[in-house]
């Protein structure tokens, strides 16, 4: 995981106008030292001074070249083009990065790569730099961009709860939202085109799946209650519960709604949407994002599948300075490639002209800005020019008091470009659903989107009536976009899948591939329908676990109806069952996941007897994945054969419940300084360590549950943060091994803050110093010897943190142990607290036991796992706004025990 940023520490890599490296900066070196030379040419300026200044920094290089597209702009169909431009875009990133992965595997560097945009990230130094900058593949080595949502505007100077969002009682829903009509969508809805076979995608902060707004056309909702989240929705930033979609913030939400949401407040209704909560940690989050785009992957981000791709995608996103980026530049080219249309908000840097944001400054993007019901420009809204003088922003969209989902079954107000641009990807939506010839075209695409904008004219940044650097080309028109584009020809297609015995087969996927992609699920009675398709020739697939495929081909002829019938065979089947234990010496059921590699087939077992079932085909290699839910075990594969007991393994680190050392194991599950700990603050400001995480940041370590922080980001700006965590004394002759360990996530970001780890034998009377960094430790285990301390009776150790005065970031520790990993005597107990009155679950309650001081926090299903003492345990439940409450448990050694507890509202 990748800190997100907070506040703009560096200017982008160039200006509007300006090159990425001045001309000039290597004259004089050239002549001296032609190594200095090609460093200085080639890397900016704010690296080689961060170099100087610290000894490294964080560099990205760019290579020279560019993937070989011609195949995938040859390509007829927009499916083709996506396959096409994936495959180039990886070979060229092999090709040009090899010479550098040689580098840097050479110097031992830790590195990251991606091909979606021909990039590396690494930390360097002086001398790997001059080794990177010596190589003639590497064209420029670059700064990071800094990334951040379009923040919304609070609407009517409203105070900005809800991340920007008026939601009070007052705003009342109207059969369709003003900017929905202003467009022109429901015009286009009576001539029978809503979206329908579209798929529109945003990268942003996710959304809520099941919104009454936007269940139904969430792609994957398979309509019968169930949902399949692979390909479909992709947590990169791992912040939602299991597989399924989330928004802990709400701006995805409701660019979503806007785009496709149901009951008159989305463009296009009957189009599909995928999304990424991608938006915006890092430009290495966005990379990755940009990449699903172009081949969406399952959820554990395995198997890509450029087939996959949507249509369209919504970026309401970018820099909160004018800049240009050019590694998220290669990103877009990769989308333009694959036929995928992007659509970026022009940013909220308003009214000044020159404030575009990136990636929207990019000439082949669609830039919105935003106007209000009035048809005037929001004062928010960003000007341009664009580079080289282009035209910025592209086109305008209803961007103020916008109502739209949000999550929470929620509805509510936002202003913003971040309104504006999903009611233009919406738009482009229903365009190409009315014009299927216009998939994957970008230029056709722009040239009706913007050839039919309702002319808007405003010379405050240069241009003129029909084209101005305020609304661009002017306010988007999607009833004259589709009558200005080329008439599709449609009929209709149904049909019915059914068994070798004559049963429907329910469930079954139908891909429909001539001059489009068309996909279908059959309903509970095998069935499916398109009330509208491109007439056309179409090579017919129809795949479904357990049923053997199914080809063919049909005809649909304008204006007629289709009917495409299919037999799929049911195969032969075995049940797979049997337990899963720990294996690494409790030899407790394990709550954990069985499937097949590709998740055809998906059994939980049953937490508290380690039980599970599934069925696969009897016959073929089906090899079973197993994944605990508990955090420290492996992941492991095993054969359906060898499947009746199941025993995993744990995995290094001891973070696994009822593992660690009895000399001092600390996970702070308590929420509280643990007994006998002592917290010192040394600074001028109210912030030393925390165990409760007041703050929401989440715990960030390789560990699970509570944990330890101290925070210089929430102080202050000028206040000093300096804080240290003090164990209570320990015996560690008494260790079986004399190892520190802890999980650990240190960010500072080279800005100035310190953590050290410092130990004493005399009371503190003394203390010496066994572990130190300033740089950034992030997601590791760190371990220290203490052997020279092995005999010491009385042992306390120091965490200590500062930011020596220069707002900084964070430093998270949980599992702090001294010695080994053992079995330890006791049992799990595991239930869930949830609401007495409505049964809903209650995230973030207090699970302890106050008679050994273990204790567990519910997660966002309201589940808790606590490792205590055998015997019989009342355990006290706790959680804010809730009456506390107890729950009884019998522990057993080795086994896991359930308890449940319903917590009262206070009144």
């Amino acid at each position: 995981m990748t800190v997100a940023p907070r506040r703009t520490r560096r200017i982008l890599a160039a200006a509007l106008a300006g090159a990425l490296v001045p001309a000039g900066l290597a004259t004089g070196a050239a002549a001296q030292d032609t190594e200095a030379a090609l460093v200085a040419e080639k890397t900016a300026p704010e690296i080689l001074a961060e170099i100087g200044a610290e000894g490294d920094a964080e560099a990205w290089l760019l290579f020279t070249g560019s993937p070989d597209y011609g195949a995938a702009f040859d390509a007829a169909a927009k499916e083709q083009k996506g396959a096409a431009a994936v495959a180039a875009a990886k070979a060229y990133a092999e090709t040009s990065q090899r010479d550098a992965v040689d580098v840097l595997d050479a110097a031992g560097a830790d590195y990251e790569s991606y091909w979606g945009a021909s990039t590396i990230k690494v930390q360097a130094d002086e001398d790997l730099l001059a080794d990177l900058a010596a190589l003639d593949t590497v064209e420029a080595v670059v700064a990071a961009p800094e990334y951040d949502m379009i923040e919304p505007v609070a609407p009517d100077g409203k105070d900005e709860a809800g991340g920007g969002f008026q939601t009070w009682d007052a705003v009342q829903s109207a059969a369709v939202e003003w900017g929905v009509a202003d467009v022109g969508a429901p015009e286009v809805w009576d001539e029978g085109f809503t979206g329908e076979g579209i798929t529109v995608a945003s990268i942003d902060t996710g959304v809520q799946y099941d919104h009454p707004a936007l269940a139904d056309s969430y792609r994957g909702n398979n309509g019968d209650g169930t949902y399949t989240h692979d390909y479909n929705f992709y947590d990169i930033q791992d912040v939602c519960a299991g597989d399924a979609p989330c928004d802990d913030d709400g701006h995805g939400t409701h660019t979503m709604g806007t785009m496709v949401g149901n009951g008159g407040i989305g463009v296009a209704p009957d189009a599909e949407w995928i999304a990424v909560n991608g938006c915006c940690p890092s430009i290495e989050t966005l990379i990755l994002a940009g990449q699903w785009i172009a081949a969406p992957t399952d959820a554990e981000g395995r198997n890509p599948d450029p087939l996959k791709a949507p249509h369209v995608v919504n970026n309401s996103w970018g820099t909160t300075i004018p800049g240009y980026d050019p590694i998220y530049a290669e990103v877009v080219d990769l989308w333009h490639a694959s036929g995928i249309i992007p659509v970026f908000a022009a940013g909220n840097n308003g009214p000044a002209c020159l404030t575009m944001s990136t990636p929207g400054v990019y000439e082949n993007v669609i830039a919105v800005g935003a106007y209000d019901e009035d048809h005037v420009v929001a004062e928010f809204s960003s000007r341009g020019h664009g580079l080289g003088g282009t035209l910025k922003p592209d086109v305008s969209a209803p961007g103020v008091a916008v109502r739209s989902s949000l999550p929470g079954d929620e509805y509510g107000l936002g202003d913003g470009t971040s309104m504006a641009a999903p009611h233009v990807a919406g738009a482009i939506a229903l365009l190409m659903s009315a014009s299927p010839t216009l998939e994957g075209d970008y230029e056709a695409v722009y040239e009706t989107i913007t050839g039919t904008a309702v002319d808007t004219p405003d010379d405050q940044c240069t241009g003129d009536d029909e084209a101005n650097n305020v609304y661009g080309h002017g306010r988007i028109d999607v009833e004259d976009a589709v009558d200005e584009a080329p008439a599709g020809k449609f009929g209709s297609l149904s049909g019915t899948v059914t068994d070798q015995h004559g049963d429907p087969v329910a469930g079954a996927r139908l891909v429909f591939e001539g001059g489009v992609v068309r996909e279908a699920t059959t309903n509970a009675d095998g069935e499916y329908a398109f009330e509208r398709i491109p007439a056309g020739r179409y090579r017919v697939s129809a795949t479904k676990f357990l049923y053997g495929d199914a080809t063919g081909t049909v005809r649909v002829n304008r204006n007629a109806a289709a009917v495409f019938d299919t037999e799929m065979e049911l195969l032969e089947t075995r049940t797979v069952a049997g337990q899963v234990v720990d294996g690494g010496g409790q030899g407790w059921p394990l709550d954990a996941t069985v499937s097949t590699a590709a998740g055809e087939a998906v059994a939980d077992t049953d937490p508290l007897t380690g039980e599970y079932s599934l069925v696969i085909p009897a016959e073929g290699d089906w090899p079973l994945t197993v994944e605990t839910a508990y955090p420290g075990y492996e992941v492991v594969t095993v054969d359906p054969d060898d499947a009746a007991l199941i025993e995993v393994p744990t995995a290094d680190g001891c973070l696994a419940p009822g593992f660690g050392s009895t000399t001092l194991d600390e996970r702070f599950e308590t929420l509280a300084a643990p007994t006998g700990w002592e917290v010192v603050n040394n600074g001028d400001d109210d912030f030393p360590w925390v165990f409760d995480d007041p703050w929401g940041y989440g715990n960030m370590t390789p560990g699970s549950g509570g944990y330890a922080e101290a925070n210089s980001d929430a102080s202050d700006i000028e206040a000093l943060t300096d804080t240290d965590l003090i164990t209570a004394p320990f015996d560690l002759s008494a260790a079986s091994e004399p190892t520190l360990s802890w999980a650990n996530f240190f960010v500072d970001g080279g800005i100035g803050s310190e953590a050290e780890v410092l130990l004493s034998t005399d009371g503190g009377a003394t203390w010496e110093q066994v572990w130190y960094t300033n740089e950034d430790l992030e997601a590791t285990v760190e371990t220290v010897d203490l052997t020279e301390w092995a005999d010491q009776t009385a042992v306390q150790l120091k965490f200590h943190f500062t930011d020596n005065a220069t707002w900084a970031y964070w430093w998270m520790v949980d599992n702090v142990r001294v010695g080994g990993c053992e079995a330890l005597d006791g049992g799990l107990v595991r239930g869930h607290v949830t609401d007495a009155a409505t049964g809903a679950p209650i995230e973030g309650a207090r699970v302890v036991d106050p008679a050994s001081g273990s204790g567990a926090v519910t997660d966002a299903s309201g589940m808790y796992v606590l490792f205590t003492d055998p015997g019989d345990r009342t355990l006290e439940v706790s959680a804010p706004g809730y009456a506390a409450g107890t729950a009884a448990a019998t522990v057993a050694d080795g086994a896991v025990t359930g308890a449940d507890a319903e917590l009262e509202a206070e009144s």
